[in-house]
């Protein structure tokens, strides 16, 4: 990727970026570049329209005594600053280029309060043929900022997510914030931070990042139609077309089926159990499972058409399932989701699970979302046969 150094309104040099949980790479990562990668810049943060008819934006330029150079083995650089995410750092002005976002459908974090970020290269477009599984363009960059509660019940920051993607594939890590929240430094291990800060908020390790993540065609979690429409803000699937910066937008018009009700629950599902994990592909890491609880375009005509559906209800869990910890661990009590029975409904239990092996979404999660929880157990008590749901299994 390259981005742009800028000095009085001229470029006087690119940085050549490769594309990223920890370490700074993917799979198979291209050699990272010698040094910091581009010329030194004494200039300040050119302002300039943000293109998107909102406020102004920072172009992004080297900063100066600031080390953009990879750690060793990485790729990516160590330090946020060297990312294109912000223009004036200092100040926390986004780069010309950069859009924030915030999806209709979101994944639970613990509660922590999220900002998200993209950055679609100048002249590119995303593909939205399929609008379950978008496809970007080499040098597309993604982060995610996490705040948590500290100690004072102060939110702070604590770690931003960055993803790259290169003709090689993605790239990923996550930059530490420091207690004095000035710098953001590329975690450098394979374990994670725990109780970062003493906050109780944990940096997933590079494995987790991935485990999640290759549930997705193109890597990318928080996009689709669905999530980028009605109750999605920012950038939108409307903003896309606006903006020029989606191609063949003709199937992002989707809606989920159902009441009020259903709609909460298969959304709430769908982004936090079937866009990573509960799918059909092939490195959807709870494929196996045969519960499926992704919304598919093609399977929203009605609620008895999606996957969660009609690979749920009255369905025995697999010989995999887990059952520790359950108050009941018979597996004869259970049922993935049987209707009007949220209490033999294994999909509830393990919601509701947490430090076990089966609790869901498995990792990176140490609270139970009470209001996803409550959004399942109330679709799940509304299945009726009047509503036209199957009576429950015996």
């Amino acid at each position: 990727m390259l981005l742009r150094v800028v000095k009085n309104g001229s470029v006087i040099g690119v940085l050549l970026i490769a594309a990223g949980c920890s370490s700074g790479g993917g799979d198979d990562p291209p050699e990272p570049p010698g040094g910091t990668g581009g010329p030194e810049v004494d200039a300040g943060p050119e302002v300039q329209p943000d293109g998107s008819g909102g406020a102004t934006c920072v172009e992004f330029a080297l900063p100066e005594g600031v080390d953009c150079a990879a750690p060793l083995d990485g790729v990516l650089p160590k330090d946020l600053r060297c990312t294109g995410l912000y223009g004036d750092f200092d100040r926390r002005e986004l780069a010309c280029g950069v859009l924030e976002y915030k999806p209709a459908l979101e994944l639970w974090s613990d509660g922590a309060e999220k900002r998200r970020f993209v950055q679609i290269p100048e002249g590119q477009r995303v593909n939205a043929k399929d609008p379950d599984a978008f496809v970007y363009p080499d040098g597309t960059q993604f982060w995610k900022e996490f705040r948590v509660k500290g100690a004072d019940g102060a939110l702070r920051l604590a770690e931003t997510r960055l993803l790259r993607k290169t003709p090689d594939g993605w790239l990923y890590t996550s930059y530490v914030w420091s207690e004095d929240e000035r710098q953001a430094i590329q975690m450098q291990n394979d374990f994670g931070v725990p109780d970062l800060h003493g906050t109780g908020h944990t940096v997933p390790t590079r494995d987790q990042c991935k485990e999640c993540h290759s549930g997705r065609a193109d890597f990318v979690l928080g996009w689709d139609a669905l999530m980028l429409g009605p109750g999605a803000e920012g950038v939108t699937r409307d903003k896309l077309v606006e903006l020029g910066l989606v191609e063949d937008a003709s199937q992002l018009a989707l809606t989920i089926p159902g009441n009020d009700v259903e709609r909460r629950a298969l959304g709430y599902m769908h982004a936090n159990c079937g866009v990573s994990c509960h799918n059909d592909l092939p490195d959807a890491p709870a494929r196996d499972t045969g519960l499926y609880l992704r919304l598919e375009a093609n399977e929203l005509g009605s609620v008895m058409m999606t996957d969660a559906a009609r690979t749920g209800l009255n369905k025995r869990p697999q010989d995999n399932a887990k059952y520790e910890g359950l108050t009941n661990p018979d597996p004869e009590n259970w049922y993935d989701i049987r209707p009007g029975d949220p209490a033999r409904s294994l999909l509830v239990a393990r919601q509701e699970l947490r430090g076990f092996e089966g609790q869901m979404p498995r990792i990176a999660t140490k609270q139970v979302d009470d209001a996803g929880v409550q959004a399942v157990v109330q679709w799940i008590q509304g299945m009726t046969q009047e509503a036209g749901y199957p009576a429950p299994a015996p």
